[in-house]
């Protein structure tokens, strides 16, 4: 759990996932839809605290894509994003529940799409998201079936660093530079 943790500042995620295994993170930011007219609804603005999470998201990702290339097949992930949204209706906590919140999640590379397009685009020209305009996302069940066999998250070569610097958050309580030199193809070196 990394919600309104330092861990939450520096990776944008609420729920961080580590398959041991196949040595892969996800990350999970949720989100709580309100009922609507339509159903339940998730309503955003350019600038709120979402564009802030997506944010920190995007700069980790941006840094985690500077590790070297891992080819080897246990490393192989469908998608190289390992950061999704949960979308679901506000919940009353209930300790005996051993599932997951039902709602959809959304891969970030989709959400962005779904950011911008038309679909999206409310009655008063604000953003809103449903399940009808949604049209498709990942159900509980797929998603546990994708994290539990590492077919999506980080690769290794990319687990090993976010697992140091997870572990340096959790235990100083406090948030880390991350900045990953890259190495040089042979075409820039020339």
């Amino acid at each position: 759990m990394a919600n309104k943790l330092p861990l939450e500042e520096q990776t944008g995620a609420d729920l961080i996932y580590y398959n041991e295994t196949f040595s892969s993170f996800v990350m999970v930011q949720y989100k709580a839809m309100n009922p609507g007219t339509e159903g339940q609804e998730f309503r955003w603005q350019s600038d709120d605290q979402l564009a802030r999470e997506i944010a920190r998201m995007t700069a980790l990702l941006v840094e985690l894509r500077k590790q070297p290339s891992d080819l080897r097949p246990i490393s192989f992930r469908l998608n190289n994003n390992p950061f999704f949204l949960k979308m679901c209706s506000r919940v009353i906590f209930n300790p005996d529940d051993k599932g997951l919140f039902k709602g959809m999640y959304l891969p970030v590379d989709f959400w962005m799409r779904l950011s911008r397009d038309d679909a999206t685009k409310g009655p008063k020209g604000g953003r809103v998201l449903t399940y009808q305009n949604t049209q498709r996302w990942l159900t509980n069940s797929e998603f546990a079936s994708l994290v539990a066999n590492a077919w999506v998250g980080t690769p290794i070569s990319q687990s090993e660093l976010l697992k140091r610097i997870i572990e340096r958050i959790i235990e100083s309580g406090k948030t880390v530079t991350i900045a990953i030199k890259g190495t040089l193809d042979e075409a820039e070196a020339t």
